[in-house]
């Protein structure tokens, strides 16, 4: 369909409007062309989204759209063009007295007169299509409408994996479940097996994997099995993948990406042997065939009946052939919730109070006929009652009930209604960011900070507040489409979000974005695959092939914009130069290409001709060595990840170029950073990871004067750090043994979160945060063993809101003023022995002096709430 044409061409117009392109056209001659083309799109955008909305009765309009959206696409590439100039321009001036010849071996494309002649081709071409395009307006009946482009600031708000407070009509399942999981045994005592499969059933959406969360999180489970892990299938039953998982969730480690299958057996059944366990396989879903699907099992099986006696296997399923081919001794059927259940869960998302809920009887009576339109499906009703909570006009309530979406095809029952309801009522600049992770796996645990970037690098994120940051923005983005349960929180911690998206929402986001996007998950055939997709997924396994070549399905590509090898965790490398020679060749309008994990040992210098790209990732290449000086013409980038490339001897003396650069990750073998990043004066956001040499930072950081996130981790020789005079909001510290800490932030004040972990030689916390005190809102403490208290004056921190202490055996008790911190929500204690006993709820000694915190997470089990 034509998604999200509003939010792209709000962004195309609003690049034509500023006063600097106004600048830009003047200064290069193109003021007129600009000029008409600015008209004409004008008046076109005005019914844009009156369009999207009425395009579901009329194809035609679809098309139409399409066109528009593929226009604007060719205006924000010319833009970019100009603005690109202007930032060669830029650099150099500030170059000075540089000779002409330098500049031109620099700017090897630099030849004004020849630019200017393209480009006022390519404008006049663009205007004649928008002028076409404008023409066919005329046979539709469309009204002119104001897009609503006013943001919703959402509250930061941290959630658990599961809450149970928030599970409405799942009691009796639960129970029945967990009756059948202690209490079983094998129907026929002939058979000689330890581990028995109870097996969960139900459509998508059902609510399948909250009731195994449930169950699992249950204390009488928690107690009753020394060991338990949870992995999640999905529809590819790989027996590796699932054994390096299994393994995985059972150690917490990771598994060498090298591993043979042999090894990760021997290794698995080291882990399970004797042991009582309960494993949790969600989502299994397998559509190959079944005799393979069996042998895969049985294989499986066999690996994991080396457990103790009674050890237990929770499967989640659609299919029922499933429950039968694992051999379950119960299926548990999950049905829709009853009527009465709908209701509540739909007036717990929409209304949150019950006082909220009494004010309003005629959106109460509304909200009914919508849950009832659910099916009793819970995802379907928990998406429109948070899409509806900051809404109280009626007329918007009916709109939802009365709309046409409920005839649809429901492809998923009754479930892709309602998720697109919930789409469809995103504010516009919020749909291409949510169709955009339709380019990550399923059950991808996505991170802002992976994310934003990316969403940085294709102009999605827009704002009214000109002081605002793009890094705050995108995080403000995440939290208002997970206020709409489109998103799953797992971790909000001010900087840095984490969370996931269901299944069945993931499979939404990948129909609203086919056209722009050709992923791993949705892979047309070559002949079908529409020439205008902007973004490509490639999977690894695509590169892995025996034949190194280009896949076939990119050939017929020419405006891409984004190539990408999402990875979850650790993976096995890739090598394909005929890629990466296509790439830079073909698709110069590049924005973001991921190159992670391609065992490169140069770079091409041609990489210099990609003049839009904003999104280089380089990480995870041991081999590269150096970085062409071709790469500081890329006067655009904005993000530049060189983490895992430890023998990278420097960077170019030119990098200082890079005048956009506002977040940077490395990594080196050196005993001193390279001086040439503290010429990165736009640097925002700095990583330094597992640099085993280094010892100093010298003052390169202390150069950095805006930078606002810093983050140190396995830098083990690292002593010192000169005094910080930036204005710091975020600072993370891990595996720095040496590190003398107490004397690091003389000087640093402002912070906003501090998390420090892995430092074996913490036994207080540094007495400089207390200069933070206005400002401090989130503080993590995570696996220093040697911390034996916390300071007192950590009641003084009147801002902070969350307190993470994971990991630190000898913390015997919470200062005596916690009581004070009336900010704080959020107080999460995992692993620590002695801690945990004495804040258990009522019995504990400090239960008193935390009781009235929000929410109390301790051993992963939530134990306080303030809905209690």
């Amino acid at each position: 369909m034509g998604e999200f044409v509003t939010s792209i061409a709000e962004n195309a117009m609003t690049g034509l409007a500023s006063f600097t392109y106004q600048e830009v056209c003047l200064a290069w001659g193109v003021t007129d062309e600009l000029a008409k083309l600015t008209e004409t799109f004008s008046d076109v955008k005005k019914v844009v989204l009156d369009a999207e909305e009425k395009q579901r009765k009329d194809p035609r309009l679809t098309e139409w759209l399409g066109k528009l959206k593929d226009v604007c696409y060719d205006v924000d590439d010319v833009l970019d063009e100009f603005a690109f100039k202007e930032l060669q321009m830029q650099v150099l001036n500030n170059r000075g007295n540089i000779v002409i010849v330098k500049v031109r071996t620099f700017f090897s494309r630099w030849n004004p007169l020849v630019f200017n002649i393209q480009m006022a081709h390519r404008i006049k071409e663009i205007r004649e299509t928008l002028d076409r395009v404008a023409a066919e307006k005329a046979l539709f009946p469309l009204e002119e409408r104001a897009g609503d482009w006013q943001e919703v600031h959402v509250k930061r708000e941290t959630h658990s994996f599961v809450q149970v407070h928030d599970v409405i009509g799942r009691d009796d399942d639960k129970k029945q479940i967990i009756i059948h999981l202690l209490n079983l045994r094998l129907k026929d005592p002939g058979v000689r097996e330890n581990v028995s499969v109870i097996s969960i059933l139900g459509l998508g959406g059902m609510g399948k994997t909250t009731l195994a969360k449930l169950v699992y999180n249950d204390t009488r489970v928690v107690k009753n099995f020394e060991l338990r892990m949870w992995v999640y299938v999905s529809d590819h039953f790989d027996i590796k993948r699932l054994v390096r998982e299994i393994i995985t969730s059972a150690t917490n480690q990771n598994c060498g990406v090298d591993e043979s299958l042999e090894q990760l057996q021997k290794k698995l059944q080291n882990v399970l042997t004797d042991k009582h366990f309960l494993l949790v396989l969600d989502d299994v879903w397998d559509k190959s065939q079944i005799g393979v699907t069996i042998s895969k099992w049985l294989d499986l099986k066999t690996l994991l009946n080396v457990g103790a006696n009674e050890s237990k296997i929770i499967v989640t399923t659609r299919n029922e052939s499933v429950t039968s081919i694992m051999g379950s001794v119960y299926v548990h059927p999950l049905k829709g919730l009853r009527r009465e259940d709908c209701k509540s869960l739909f007036v717990q998302r929409a209304f949150g109070r019950r006082e909220e809920e009494e004010r309003y009887p005629q959106l109460v009576e509304i909200g009914d006929d919508i849950a009832e339109k659910c099916g009793g499906v819970p995802l379907g009703i928990t998406t429109l009652g948070s899409m509806l909570c900051l809404k109280r006009e009626q007329h918007a309530w009916s709109e939802v009930r009365d709309s046409d979406i409920w005839k649809l095809e429901q492809e998923h029952d009754h479930i892709f209604p309602a998720l697109k309801l919930s789409y469809d009522a995103l504010p516009p600049y919020l749909k291409p960011c949510f169709a955009f992770c339709s380019l990550f796996p399923k059950d991808y645990t996505f991170r802002s900070s992976e994310l934003v970037p990316l969403w940085m690098a294709h102009g999605f994120l827009q704002s009214s507040k000109g002081s605002q940051e793009p890094e705050e923005m995108g995080l403000d983005y995440i939290r208002q489409i997970c206020s709409r349960s489109l998103f799953q929180i797992h971790e909000d911690s001010i900087h840095f979000i984490a969370f996931q998206m269901h299944e069945l929402v993931h499979d939404l986001a990948i129909s609203v974005a086919q056209v722009e996007c050709s992923s791993e998950n949705f892979r047309p055939s070559t002949s079908n695959l529409d020439k205008k997709v902007r973004r490509v997924s490639i999977s690894r396994d695509d590169l892995c092939m025996k034949e190194v070549r280009v896949p076939d399905y990119l050939l017929p590509l020419k405006k891409v914009w984004t190539i990408l090898l999402p990875s979850p965790g650790d993976t096995v490398m890739v090598t394909n130069k005929p890629l990466l020679k296509t790439c830079i060749k073909r698709f110069k309008y590049l924005r973001a290409l991921d190159l992670s994990g391609w065992s490169l040992e140069k770079l091409p210098s041609s990489i210099g001709n990609l003049s839009h790209l904003r999104y280089l990732n380089l990480s995870r290449n041991p081999s590269m060595q150096k970085l062409p000086d071709s790469i500081c013409e890329l006067q655009n980038l904005q993000t530049l990840l060189l983490s895992g490339c430890e023998n990278l001897k420097g960077l170019p003396k030119d990098i200082g170029s890079l005048i956009n650069l506002r977040k940077l990750v490395f990594t080196t073998s050196r005993m001193v950073l390279p001086e040439e990043i503290k010429s990165l004066t736009s640097l925002r956001h700095f990583e330094i990871h597992n640099c085993s040499n280094l010892e100093s930072f010298g003052e390169v950081v202390q150069s950095l004067t805006d930078l606002r996130i810093l983050v140190i981790s396995n830098c083990g020789t690292l002593e010192s750090l000169p005094q910080l005079s930036t204005p710091l909001k975020a600072l993370v510290i891990s595996d720095c043994e040496k590190l003398h800490l107490m004397s690091l932030g003389e000087g640093i004040r402002g912070l906003r979160s501090f998390s420090i972990s892995k430092m074996s030689n913490l036994e207080a916390l540094p007495h400089w945060l207390q200069d933070s005190k206005p400002s401090l809102q989130s503080i993590r403490i995570e696996h220093c063993v040697h911390l034996k208290a916390l300071p007192e004056w950590l009641q003084s921190l009147m801002m902070l809101q969350q307190l993470v202490i994971e990991g630190c055996p000898e913390l015997l008790a919470l200062p005596e003023g916690m009581h004070h911190l009336v900010a704080l929500k959020e107080l999460k204690i995992n692993d620590c022995s002695k801690l945990v006993e004495s804040c258990r709820r009522k019995e504990g000694q400090d239960w008193s002096k935390i009781a009235r915190v929000a929410k109390i997470t301790i051993d992963g089990e939530i134990i306080a709430s303030s809905d209690d």
